[in-house]
């Protein structure tokens, strides 16, 4: 089953505050995340696992 989480987890997950999760969506940085209705917005875990290796694989 897949694992979705909130903007205050990728936050925690990334140790940032909310804002700049968001600003990193915005400029391209993390995935776009899932929208499951007008004020509810989650990242698939897998999805951001997989932006994590590529993300070390260009370093």
């Amino acid at each position: 089953m897949k694992q979705y989480i909130d903007d205050k987890q990728v936050a925690e997950r990334y140790n940032v505050g909310r804002s700049t999760v968001w600003q990193w969506v915005k400029d391209g940085f993390l995935p776009n995340p899932v929208r499951f209705g007008q004020r509810c917005t989650r990242w698939d875990s897998d999805d951001l696992d997989a932006h994590d290796v590529k993300a070390k694989e260009s370093v």
